[in-house]
């Protein structure tokens, strides 16, 4: 059922058969006015017809059931819907699955997010990335996709090669019981690096002669640096780092050590190698889930950089791109030069010139992009996708568009157009110090964990319930990240997005709440025969028009994936309830048509909430 869609249908038949204007033409083109007062639907005459004088006729009519009456003003024609009859469309048969519409022909779609190095812990860079492509399945299942998420783990590489000589270093030990995995291999990673980065800066000032040289006094400050972090974390982690720095002083060429650990493991030639980095990496994927368990934010499928190596998938892919290369400063690579018209359906800006894409390194090794390449069939074949999202950052958009234009001229041209980045911006964190327990980054368990100091405190504030705390810290950092378009950055500030009064994730959960307990309450049947209509004025017809709205926002933000849509429609929906609500009572209104319709209009906020906030994974409380 889709209230608002039947008016619209109405209102295109009125006015084709009226104007002589095409019917889809004017469905296509109906808008809603910026003011409740000038009408509830319009359509901009310019939109569906050059005929002057038909833009400049004036024209009214009467509608028929949902359209109450049209009115011309200026270019627009403007329709009046009919409360009642709308009331009755909408109320006659709401049931609890209202406002979900399912495509007739569902997608097979692949959406992969987060994929975060398993070396250390989620932290504030992840956080948008996990909530956005969480988010986006949920909204593409409900619209009737098949979809399968994945996790892209890198574990080959110069970073979990560093992680694992520290950890092989140090005797291969067992985590503490006391301290989450990610963590205690994030502090390894952390001060294995900077002790490798501090000797190799040493050794490249002992070879540099002329100390005023500009380079000299970079590498001097660069050391001046790392030696205050190591300090910090000689300060903080006696035990390992003394361990690690003596180990470490002991190795001639470290960087000659990581490179056989990289080649160990990327060729399977190494059983100990390999052992070692599953041992990490199992380790640390588990203590993600955990993190994001919070976020009830799950995988359908692991997928490992290594797999892609040892059963041949790179290899072929670099090839099949060897075959097809040009000298490019030395090396080996792919041509990326494409057509004004190969640019546009590849959603790549036809004035922008992509460089070659170096297919391998100077030693033989594949590079991440070109595995990224053999990643992306792999993503295509496994799951039989129609199409792949990949959830990353803004800063990856020319490396996205490289790996769209390398799959096209590779002859992989339906990968390459159903090929989808979604992009999105940073975050800046307020309310929160850099972590001292962690280094340089602020983890995503202490962004949860401050936010749920922050709710546990407003909820005893208001003498609430604290057994729901963990859906609350959850409705406020998904509501946070999704209430920004994902083009732009999002300012997440831990001390306000606990907000029970308004514009917060708990304040639509309070609305819900608010509006089920009045349904609860109430022992009185529902009956459309006994409400009165002439009661849908002011701020109930509002709501009546809003939830009749509810099916076309849901469907749209989802076919859109723009979440923020959603949050929006529904951050009005629940203000226009809650100032509604404060002005007038329901279960205490003592005539009672007049309390059957607003019964009704609590029943469909209550639906449009409770669907709303599922489709975002914000979990619907009855209790606050």
């Amino acid at each position: 059922m889709n209230p608002i869609r039947d008016a619209k249908i109405e209102f295109s038949k009125l006015i084709s058969d009226k104007l002589g204007i095409s019917y889809d033409e004017v469905f296509k083109n109906i808008e809603y006015p910026t003011k409740d007062d000038i009408g509830d639907l319009a359509l901009p005459l310019p939109a569906v017809t050059k005929d002057k004088a038909l833009i400049s006729k004036e024209y009214s009519d009467k509608g028929l059931m949902l359209i109450r009456e049209i009115r011309k003003m200026g270019i627009y024609i403007n329709a009046f819907l009919d409360e009642g009859s709308l009331f009755k469309l909408t109320f006659s048969n709401l049931q609890d699955d209202y406002g979900i519409e399912k495509i007739e022909k569902g997608s097979r779609i692949v959406i992969e997010h987060t994929s975060a190095n398993p070396i250390h812990p989620l932290h504030i860079g992840h956080l948008r990335n996990s909530i956005i492509g969480d988010t986006i399945a949920r909204m593409l299942r409900l619209r009737g996709h098949n979809v399968n998420v994945r996790f892209y783990v890198n574990d080959a590489g110069r970073q979990v090669a560093i992680l694992a000589l520290g950890y092989m270093l140090l005797g291969e030990p067992e985590p503490p019981s006391n301290v989450k995995s990610d963590h205690w291999f994030g502090t390894i990673y952390s001060i294995t690096n900077v002790l490798i980065e501090i000797k190799s800066i040493k050794k490249e000032l002992s070879l540099l002669k002329n100390n005023d040289d500009e380079k000299y006094k970079e590498k001097v400050k660069r050391l001046d640096e790392l030696v205050a972090i190591a300090a910090q974390q000689q300060e903080r982690y006696p035990d390992i780092f003394n361990k690690l720095a003596d180990e470490i002083n002991k190795i001639e060429d470290l960087e000659v050590e990581i490179q056989n650990i990289i080649r160990q493991y990327e060729s399977k030639s190494d059983e100990k190698i390999v052992e070692v980095i599953r041992k990490i990496v199992k380790y640390n994927l588990n203590a993600f889930e955990k993190s994001l368990s919070k976020l009830h934010i799950t995988f359908d499928a692991y997928d490992y950089e290594s797999d892609l190596l040892w059963n041949g998938e790179v290899s072929k892919i670099v090839s099949e791109a060897l075959s097809k290369s040009i000298d490019y400063k030395g090396t080996k690579a792919l041509s990326l030069e494409l057509s004004k018209e190969e640019k546009e359906g590849l959603s790549i800006p036809t004035g922008l010139q992509l460089p070659p894409l170096v297919l391998v390194r100077s030693d033989g090794t594949s590079l991440y992009t070109t595995r990224d390449i053999a990643y992306t069939i792999r993503k295509f074949n496994v799951f039989e996708a129609d199409k792949v999202i990949n959830v990353i950052a803004e800063q990856q958009a020319v490396p996205q568009m490289q790996l769209r234009a390398s799959l096209y001229i590779l002859g992989y041209t339906k990968y390459a157009r159903n090929l989808v980045h979604y992009s999105y911006g940073m975050v800046n964190l307020q309310g929160m110090r850099m972590s001292g327990r962690l280094g340089r980054f602020i983890a995503l368990d202490e962004i949860i964990e401050k936010v749920e100091e922050v709710a546990r405190k407003k909820i005893q504030e208001k003498g609430g319930n604290m057994e729901n705390v963990g859906e609350v810290v959850n409705a406020a950092i998904r509501f946070a990240i999704l209430s920004v378009s994902a083009n732009k950055p999002v300012t997440f500030n831990v001390n306000n997005v606990v907000d029970f009064d308004q514009n917060s994730g708990p304040y639509l959960q309070y609305t819900y709440a608010r509006a089920f307990n009045i349904l609860n309450k109430n022992n009185e049947r529902l009956e459309i025969e006994k409400a009165d209509l002439k009661d849908l004025e002011g701020d109930k017809r509002k709501l009546l028009i809003l939830i009749a709205k509810f099916p076309e926002v849901l469907s749209k933000a989802s076919d859109e994936m723009r979440p923020e849509d959603l949050i929006d429609f529904l951050k009005k929906l629940s203000d226009t309830f809650n100032r509604w609500y404060n002005n007038e009572r329901v279960l205490q209104e003592q005539d009672q048509g007049k309390r059957m319709t607003r019964l009704f209009l609590v029943k469909g906020v209550e639906r449009v909430l409770f669907n709303g906030l599922n489709a975002i994974g914000i979990k619907p409380l009855e209790r606050m």
